[in-house]
C-alpha cells in the first residue's frame, strides 16, 4: 500500500476519531467545572483536580486511537533510491518516518496522558516529539506541552527553560505566538508574578479570535489588574467582557465587579442605573447580594455613606448561599461600624461573618482577632447594662417588682397569642395545600414514573411551604443550626448531657413570675456579687478600648465610672496609671497631673509611684532582677558543690538586694538546707518544719517534706547525700536562666542560644580592605536561589560588622536543618563564590538569636568554635573533590542529620547532673510500665473509628498484654492512651509497630497530631500541664535517642552445620553482634547501628520523591512484576513517608536473604517499572526487618548504603 493510502486513512479516520474524543472530553470538563469568580480564575480549566476524572474515559479512547495509528499505519522504509536526487529528495529520505500523521499522534496521546494527569507520559511522549520530529512544526506545539506539564507539575525551572529556548527562537511559528503567550502567562501566575502575567495575557488577547476564550482571558486580565492595584484598567477589561459575548455567570460578575472597582471617576450614575436594571431581572434573583455590595462600593465611594450602609444591608439580608458574599457584605459593615466607634453594631456583624467563614478565608486571623476583642467588649457593656437593671429591680418595692413582672408576663401572653394566630394561618395554608393534592395530582394513587420530584408544581409548592416555616435557608449539613461550631462530635455530645445533668433546674416559663426573679439579687451577697460583676466589666471594657481599639475617649469614660461608682476598689491604682496615660495621650496635661498627684500621694510605695518619680524605675529593676539571677546561679553552683557556709552567706545577701523577689521561696530552700548542715539533725529538721510552714503550696516544700522523711527514717547520715540521690533538680533551679542555656557547664557562658527551631541567616563574612564585588556577589547568590529555590523569597543584605569585617546575609531559613542543607549545597556551586576569589572569606549559618548576639559582640570568633562544635567544621568552600558532586535535596537531607547525630552529645548541655527530673517536672525514671498515647489537636476530631482500627490492631499483635484504652485531654489536644505496655523494651517494640502501620492513623485524614511512649507519673503530669512540645522534646531525648544508643543485647544464636545439624546454642554477650552464618561478608571491623546478621526476612525497599512520579502506576508496575514472577511467594506491597521529602515503597514476605537477592537483581534489570519515576533520583535496596526498624529512626540512607555495600555487596 502506498503512503498516500496511509497519511489518508490516519488523517480521516483514526486521526479524526481521536480528535473527536479528545474534543468530547474537553467538554466534558467544560460542563463539569464550575468557576469560582470569588478567586483569580485558573487559565485553564483542566488545572482543577476533578478535571481527570470528568474525561478520562475519553482520554483513554484518544490514546487508544492514537496507538493504534502508530502501530498499523507508522511507515519507516526508505523511499527507492533515484538516480537524479535532488536537495528536496535527500532531505525526505532522511527522514525516520513517512507518515504525515505519526508525529501529530504521539502529541495527541501526550495531551490525553496530560488531561488525565498523567504528567510523566505526557513529558515522554512530548519529548519524543521533539527529539524524533525535530524538523517538523510538531516540535513547537510538543515544547509547548511540555510548559504545561512542567507548570502543572511545578517544576518552574525546567518551565522556564523551555519558555526562554522558544522566545529565543527564530523559527517559532507566528500561528503558535498565542498558544506560547497563553502557557507563558500561567507559568507567571503559579508564580503570582502578577506583572509579568498581565504582558503576555495582553499579548495572547490581541492574538485570539474566538470569543469565549478571549473573554476568560480578558476575565483573568481584568482580575490582575485589580490584584495589582491597577484599578482603572480593571474596570475597563471587566467592561470589556461584557462586549465579548461572555457566559452569562462571567458577564454577570464582570459587571459586578466593574461597579466593585470603581474609584470615583467616569459616570457613576450610569453604573448604578445598570445594577439597579440588574436588580429588576428575574434571572438575578440569587445574585442580588453581590449586586447590592457592588451598590454600595459605589455609593461608598461618593461619599454617600447612608446609601452605602442600606445597599450593604440588603446584600447581608439577600445573602443565603453565597457564604463568601455574605462574609464580605458582613465584614465591610463592621469595619464602617467600627470607624463610626458603634462596637455592639461592628460586632454584630463580624458575628453574622464568622459564622460562614473558614480559617482559609483571606485576612483570617485579624478578622478574628478584632471579632474576639469586639466579642469580648460587648459582653462586658451588656454584663453593665443588664446588673444595673437587675439591681434596679431587685431594689423595688415588692408591689412594684410585681407590677413590672406582671406587665412582661402580659406583654409575652400577647405575643404567644398572636404566634397562635400566626400558626393557624400556616394551617389553613396547609389545609390549602392538602385541597388542592388533587389539583396536584398528590392525592391519587399513580404508577412508576409519578414520584413527588419527577412534578415541577409539587416541588414548587413545597418550596413555599418550606419558606413559610423555616425561611430562606442555605443548603448545607445542620442547616437549622445558627452555630454550626457546636456540633462537636459524639464525645461533646456525651459530655454536654452530662453536665446538664449537674446543673441546677432553671425556671423556663416565661409566664411564670419565678422566670423573672430568679436572676434578681435579691440579698446581700448576691447583690455583693452583682457589683463585683459590675466593676470588672466596666475595668474590662476600660482595658480594651485603650489596648486594642485606641479609643481613649471612651476608655477614660469607663476608668472614671468604675471610680466613680466604687471610690475605693481593687482596681483603683491601676486605673489611676491609666488614666494619666491617657491623658498623657491626648495631651491633656492638667487632668494627667492630677493622677500622677493622687498616685505618688495616695501609694507612694508603689511600682507606679517608683516609676512616676524615676522614669528609669523599671530600666533599674530589669538590672537588679539580672543581678539577682546571676548571683542565684552562682550560689547554686556553690550550694551544689557543698560549700554551706558561702550559701548562707550568698542567700542573706540575695534577700537584701530583692526582699519581694519571685524566687525567693528557692532563696530559702538553699538557706534553710545550708543552715541545716551547720547544726544537728534536731536543728536541721526544725529548720526544715518553719520553710514549709512559709511556703507550703511551693514546689520546694516537696523536697523539704521528702528529706525530712529521710530525717526521721535515720537514712540521712550525709548532707552531701542529698546532692546524690537527686535533690539538685528542676524544682530549685531559676527557670530565668535557664531558656537562654546560661550554666555553668556551657563553655560559651550561655552566650549562643541552642534552639534549633529558631529562623536562621545563611552569613559570609570578609575582609573590608579586599576589593570585593559586593553587588556581583549578591547577584550570584540571587541567582542560586533562584534556580534552587523557587518557591521561596530571600533577602540578601550588606552589614558591617566592625572596621574590619563585613557580612553578607541572606534571610530567612526555616530552622537549623533547613540552613544546613542550604549552607551545604552552596558553598559546593564555585560560580557563586567568583567575586571572592583570592579572598579570605567565611561561610557560617547562625540562629537569628545569635545572629544578633555576633552583632553585639562585633566579633565572630567565640561563634566560630560554636559553628564548627554544633554545626559544622566546613566554614569554606575547602571541600575534598569527591564532596563536590551535585547531590539532590534528598541527598542533603539525609547529610545534614548524619552531620546532626555527630553533634549532638557535643551540642546539649544539662544544667544538673545526677537529677532524676526533666525541665518541665517529668520523670527521667522510665524502664516501667508504659502508655502509647495518640494525641490529636482538634478536640472536635472523632476518634471512634481510630479506637476501633487500635483495638483490633492490639488484639491482633499484643494480645497477651491485655492493653487498655482511654480517652483524657490535656491543653488543646484529645488523648487516647493505650495503658499496660511492659517496660521500656516493650515501649519502644509496640511504639516502632503502631508507627509503620499508616493505616492505624488514616482516619485522622490532614488533623495535625503526636504519637509517644509515657509513664503513669509523667502522664499525670501531662494532663496537668497540657505541654505536649514540651514532652515531645523529652521523649526524643529519653526514649528515641535513648533506644538508638543502646547496643543489641544478649540471645542465643542457633548456627547449622555443613551437615544440615544443629549445634548448640551459643549466648552472644550483651553489646556483641551475632555472627552471620553463610551469608554476606564478615566484616567484623563493622561497629555501626546495623546489625550484621541478615540471614533473616527481608524487605526490598524503594525510596522515591513525594512529588514529580506517579506514585499509583509504579506500585502497580511492581505488582504486576510481582504476580508474573513471584506469585507463590505471597508477596505484599505498602507504602509509608519517610520524611517530607520522600517516601518508602515496601516489598515485604522475602524469606531470607538469598530469596531477597534474588528478587532484587530480577526487578532492578527490569526497567520498565522505572518508567513512572521519569528522571527523579530513587534509591533501592534489600534490608532485614531487624535494621528497617533502625532506619526508620536514623532517615540516614548514606549511613546505610554505606553498610550494604560492605555487608551484602562486600565493597
Amino acid at each position: 500500500m502506498s503512503r498516500a493510502y496511509h497519511n489518508l486513512t490516519s488523517h480521516y479516520n483514526i486521526f479524526f476519531n481521536a480528535k473527536e474524543s479528545m474534543a468530547s472530553g474537553l467538554e466534558r470538563i467544560d460542563k463539569a467545572i464550575e468557576d469560582d469568580y470569588t478567586h483569580i480564575l485558573p487559565i485553564f480549566k483542566d488545572s482543577d483536580p476533578s478535571a481527570a476524572k470528568a474525561c478520562y474515559s475519553d482520554m483513554e479512547n484518544v490514546i487508544l486511537k492514537a496507538s493504534k495509528l502508530i502501530k498499523i499505519h507508522s511507515i519507516t522504509k526508505k523511499p527507492k533510491r533515484r538516480k537524479n536526487r535532488t536537495r528536496r529528495y535527500k532531505e525526505f529520505a532522511s527522514k525516520e518516518e513517512f507518515n504525515n500523521w505519526i508525529d501529530d499522534s504521539y502529541l495527541i496521546m501526550g495531551e490525553a496522558y496530560f488531561y488525565q494527569d498523567k504528567f510523566i507520559s505526557a513529558i515522554d511522549n512530548c519529548s519524543y516529539v521533539v527529539r524524533k520530529f525535530s524538523e517538523e512544526e510538531s516540535k513547537y506545539k510538543a515544547f509547548i506541552w511540555l510548559i504545561r506539564c512542567y507548570t502543572e507539575m511545578e517544576r518552574f525551572i525546567e518551565a522556564s527553560k523551555v519558555i526562554q529556548t522558544l522566545q529565543g527562537d527564530d523559527n517559532f511559528p507566528k500561528k503558535l505566538e498565542k498558544e506560547l503567550a497563553i502557557v507563558t502567562a500561567d507559568y507567571y501566575m503559579r508564580l503570582k508574578d502578577y506583572d509579568e502575567a498581565i504582558k503576555f495575557l495582553d499579548i495572547a488577547i490581541n492574538k485570539i479570535f474566538w470569543k469565549k476564550q478571549k473573554a476568560r482571558l480578558q476575565y483573568i486580565l481584568a482580575q490582575l489588574y485589580q490584584e495589582t492595584g491597577r484599578l482603572d484598567e480593571a474596570s475597563a477589561a471587566f467592561r470589556e467582557v461584557t462586549r465579548l459575548n461572555a457566559p452569562y455567570k462571567m458577564a454577570f460578575n464582570a459587571r459586578i465587579n466593574a461597579a466593585g472597582v470603581f474609584t470615583g471617576k467616569g459616570n457613576a450614575e450610569k453604573l448604578k442605573k445598570e445594577l439597579k436594571k440588574m436588580l429588576r431581572d428575574k434571572k438575578n434573583e440569587e445574585f442580588k447580594d453581590q449586586v447590592y455590595y457592588a451598590l454600595g462600593n459605589i455609593f461608598f465611594k461618593e461619599g454617600n455613606r447612608e446609601r452605602a450602609i442600606d445597599s450593604y444591608r440588603n446584600s447581608v439580608a439577600y445573602s443565603v448561599s453565597n457564604s463568601f458574599q455574605l462574609a464580605r457584605s458582613a465584614i465591610t459593615l463592621g469595619d464602617i461600624y467600627f470607624e463610626d466607634l458603634e462596637y455592639r453594631k461592628s460586632q454584630a456583624y463580624y458575628d453574622s461573618a464568622m459564622i460562614v467563614i473558614e480559617e482559609n478565608y483571606p485576612n483570617y486571623e485579624n478578622i478574628s482577632e478584632r471579632y474576639k476583642n469586639l466579642s469580648t467588649l460587648v459582653d462586658n457593656l451588656l454584663t453593665v447594662e443588664r446588673e444595673d437593671s437587675l439591681q434596679r429591680i431587685a431594689l423595688m418595692s415588692e408591689g412594684e417588682r410585681n407590677a413590672l413582672i406582671d406587665k412582661l408576663i402580659k406583654k409575652e401572653e400577647d405575643k404567644q397569642k398572636q404566634m397562635d394566630l400566626q400558626a393557624r394561618q400556616g394551617s389553613s395554608g396547609s389545609g390549602f395545600y392538602r385541597a388542592n393534592q388533587y389539583r396536584f395530582g398528590l392525592g391519587s394513587k399513580r404508577s412508576g414514573g409519578g414520584w413527588y420530584f419527577y412534578n415541577p408544581q409539587t416541588v414548587s409548592f413545597g418550596k413555599v411551604q418550606f419558606q413559610q416555616r423555616w425561611g430562606r435557608r442555605k443548603l448545607e449539613d445542620n442547616w437549622r443550626r445558627a452555630n454550626k461550631a457546636s456540633t462537636s462530635g459524639e464525645f461533646d455530645e456525651f459530655t454536654e448531657l452530662v453536665d446538664s445533668l449537674q446543673v441546677e433546674q432553671r425556671v423556663k416559663d416565661p409566664l411564670k413570675r419565678e422566670y423573672y426573679t430568679q436572676e434578681l439579687p435579691l440579698n446581700d451577697s448576691l447583690m455583693a456579687l452583682s457589683h463585683e460583676r459590675i466593676k470588672d466589666a466596666l475595668y474590662n471594657a476600660g482595658k480594651i478600648f485603650k489596648a486594642e481599639f485606641k479609643d481613649y475617649e471612651r476608655s477614660i469614660e469607663e476608668f472614671e465610672d468604675l471610680n466613680k461608682r466604687y471610690p475605693d476598689n481593687v482596681y483603683t491604682l491601676s486605673t489611676y496609671f491609666d488614666l494619666y496615660d491617657l491623658y498623657e495621650l491626648l495631651g491633656n496635661k492638667e487632668r494627667s497631673d492630677y493622677y500622677r498627684g493622687l498616685i505618688i500621694k495616695g501609694f507612694p510605695d508603689s511600682k507606679y509611684a517608683k516609676y512616676l518619680l524615676n522614669p528609669n524605675f523599671f530600666i533599674d529593676m530589669e538590672a537588679q532582677k539580672d543581678s539577682l539571677n546571676r548571683l542565684y546561679q552562682y550560689t547554686f553552683s556553690k550550694y551544689k558543690s557543698g560549700q554551706y557556709p558561702q550559701v548562707i552567706t550568698l542567700t542573706g545577701q540575695m534577700k537584701e538586694l530583692d526582699p519581694d523577689s519571685t524566687i525567693l521561696s528557692k532563696i530559702d530552700f538553699l538557706r534553710a538546707v545550708a543552715l541545716g548542715t551547720q547544726s544537728d539533725m534536731k536543728g536541721f529538721e526544725s529548720l526544715l518544719r518553719g520553710y514549709i510552714k512559709v511556703y507550703p503550696k511551693k514546689e520546694t516544700a516537696t523536697l523539704a517534706n521528702d528529706i525530712l522523711s529521710l530525717i526521721e527514717d535515720s537514712t540521712l547520715a550525709d548532707y552531701q547525700k542529698l546532692v546524690e540521690i537527686g535533690y539538685l533538680n528542676d524544682h530549685i533551679q531559676n527557670e530565668e536562666m535557664m531558656p537562654g542555656n546560661r550554666n555553668e557547664d556551657d563553655e560559651f557562658g550561655g552566650k549562643f542560644e541552642y534552639d534549633e527551631d529558631l529562623l536562621h541567616y545563611f552569613v559570609i563574612a570578609y575582609p573590608r580592605s579586599a576589593d570585593v564585588d559586593v553587588n556581583r556577589l549578591k547577584f550570584d547568590i540571587a541567582n542560586y536561589n533562584i534556580d534552587y529555590y523557587t518557591k521561596l523569597d530571600f533577602d540578601i543584605e550588606t552589614v558591617n560588622l566592625d572596621s574590619k569585617t563585613a557580612f553578607v546575609v541572606v534571610r530567612s531559613l526555616e530552622n537549623k536543618r533547613q540552613s544546613l542543607i542550604y549552607f551545604r549545597s552552596i558553598i559546593r556551586h564555585a560560580e557563586v563564590f567568583q567575586s571572592l576569589k583570592d579572598v579570605n572569606y567565611i561561610n557560617i549559618v547562625a540562629s537569628s538569636t545569635n545572629y544578633r548576639a555576633i552583632l553585639a559582640d562585633k566579633s565572630l570568633s567565640d561563634y566560630l568554635r560554636f559553628f564548627m562544635k554544633n554545626y559544622s567544621h566546613f566554614v569554606g568552600s575547602n571541600f575534598k573533590e569527591d564532596d563536590k558532586e551535585e547531590k539532590s535535596p534528598e541527598e542533603l537531607m539525609a547529610k545534614a542529620e548524619e552531620e546532626d547525630e555527630k553533634l549532638e552529645e557535643q551540642g546539649t548541655f544539662v544544667m544538673v547532673t545526677g537529677s532524676s527530673r526533666f525541665p518541665g517536672g517529668y520523670n527521667t525514671n522510665i524502664d516501667t510500665m508504659q502508655n502509647f498515647v495518640l494525641a490529636v489537636k482538634k478536640k472536635n476530631t472523632s476518634l471512634r473509628t481510630t479506637l476501633t482500627q487500635f483495638s483490633s490492631f492490639n488484639r491482633s499483635n499484643f494480645r497477651t498484654w491485655n492493653l487498655a484504652l482511654q480517652l483524657k485531654t490535656a491543653g488543646e489536644y484529645q488523648l487516647m492512651v493505650i495503658k499496660g505496655i511492659p517496660g521500656f523494651a516493650g515501649g519502644m517494640s509496640y511504639f516502632r509497630s503502631v508507627v509503620t502501620e499508616r493505616r492505624l492513623f488514616g482516619n485522622l485524614g490532614r488533623v495535625s497530631y503526636r504519637n509517644f511512649l509515657i509513664t503513669d507519673s509523667n502522664l499525670q503530669k501531662l494532663i496537668e500541664t497540657g505541654g505536649i512540645d514540651e514532652y515531645i522534646n523529652f521523649f526524643r531525648k529519653y526514649y528515641i535517642q535513648a533506644a538508638a544508643k543502646q547496643k543489641t543485647p544478649s540471645k542465643a544464636v542457633r548456627t547449622t552445620t555443613s551437615t544440615g545439624q544443629a549445634t548448640p546454642e551459643k549466648t552472644v554477650a550483651a553489646g556483641e553482634k551475632p555472627v552471620a552464618q553463610e551469608t554476606g561478608v564478615k566484616d567484623k571491623t563493622y561497629n555501626g547501628p546495623y546489625s550484621t546478621a541478615i540471614e533473616a526476612p527481608h524487605y526490598f525497599l524503594m525510596i522515591i520523591p513525594r512529588e514529580g512520579v506517579d506514585n499509583a502506576a509504579f506500585i502497580k508496575g511492581i505488582a504486576q512484576f510481582n504476580a508474573a514472577n513471584f506469585a507463590s511467594a505471597g508477596l505484599t506491597i505498602d507504602e509509608q513517608p519517610l520524611d517530607k521529602f520522600r517516601w518508602i515503597i515496601r516489598i515485604s514476605g522475602l524469606k531470607d536473604k538469598t530469596v531477597a537477592m534474588q528478587y532484587a537483581r530480577q526487578i532492578v534489570r527490569n526497567r520498565t517499572i522505572y518508567q513512572p519515576l521519569g528522571d527523579a533520583n530513587y534509591r533501592n535496596f534489600l534490608i532485614s526487618e531487624e535494621n528497617f526498624n533502625v532506619f526508620l529512626q536514623k532517615k540516614n540512607i548514606t549511613g546505610y548504603m554505606d553498610f550494604y555495600k560492605r555487608i551484602y555487596l562486600g565493597k
